[in-house]
């Protein structure tokens, strides 16, 4: 496997919770205020319980500036704050629908295209488009640093993650049996990257989690026809 070098040890706490809150907005418009509220409530009450404090009463009501403000505070506590948004993404959609998937997909792809900063992104094969979104991500700093990947066929990747960062909300769907619209795990690497992915060769992706912590996780992307 080719393993992907990054300048950084860590990654970037505020611009995650900066892109998470954007998807969730994207999320809030197909939804409605109904969605929001509980989002907002999902996100304090995961966030609270990794902190070890109550929630604060009314954070239903805040505006998603609060809610992002909350989760920076706790950073010097609990560093992964972002993963409190990645979970009401999949907690909340699976909650109003059943499943989740459907605007988490539409959300992340709609924020991908706006950190592409009105550069055209198109691609001839997935591996390219794989390797564009890894780059893209890195420079953005919420690429999970210990990370490698290979070229199954021209329509598969296969990647693995150590100690990824995203673990603990991925954790929590296991728990609560928070799956994918098709029955299968989620992967909040697997999410982004196969949104982006997908929009760069024109065809979509999808992602299929083949190991989940044991002790590293492995995915595969793969082109939808």
């Amino acid at each position: 496997m080719e393993s992907i070098k990054t300048e950084y040890d860590q990654v970037d706490g505020n611009a995650l919770l900066g892109i998470c809150v954007a998807i969730l907005q994207n999320q809030e418009k197909l939804y409605g205020p109904a969605f929001s509220r509980l989002a907002k409530k999902n996100t304090v009450e995961f966030e609270a319980e990794k902190v070890g404090q109550e929630p604060p009463e009314g954070c239903e009501a805040w505006e998603w500036s609060q809610v992002q403000e909350y989760l920076g505070k706790n950073f010097e506590n609990y560093p992964y704050g972002f993963n409190a948004l990645i979970y009401a993404m999949g907690k909340t959609e699976a909650t109003l629908q059943g499943s989740t998937g459907t605007s988490q997909r539409i959300g992340t792809t709609a924020v991908a295209k706006q950190m592409e900063a009105g550069q055209t992104s198109g691609v001839s094969s997935l591996a390219e488009a794989w390797k564009q979104s890894l780059n893209k991500l890195a420079f953005f700093k919420i690429l999970p640093p210990e990370i490698s990947y290979s070229t199954v066929d021209e329509k598969t990747i296969m990647y693995e993650v150590k100690n990824c960062p995203f673990k603990d909300s991925c954790s929590a769907f296991n728990i609560e049996k928070i799956f994918k619209s098709d029955g299968k795990h989620i992967c909040a690497l697997g999410r982004i990257t196969s949104s982006d992915a997908g929009q760069k060769v024109g065809t979509g992706c999808d992602y299929y989690v083949d190991k989940f912590a044991n002790p590293n996780c492995v995915g595969r992307i793969v082109q939808i026809l």
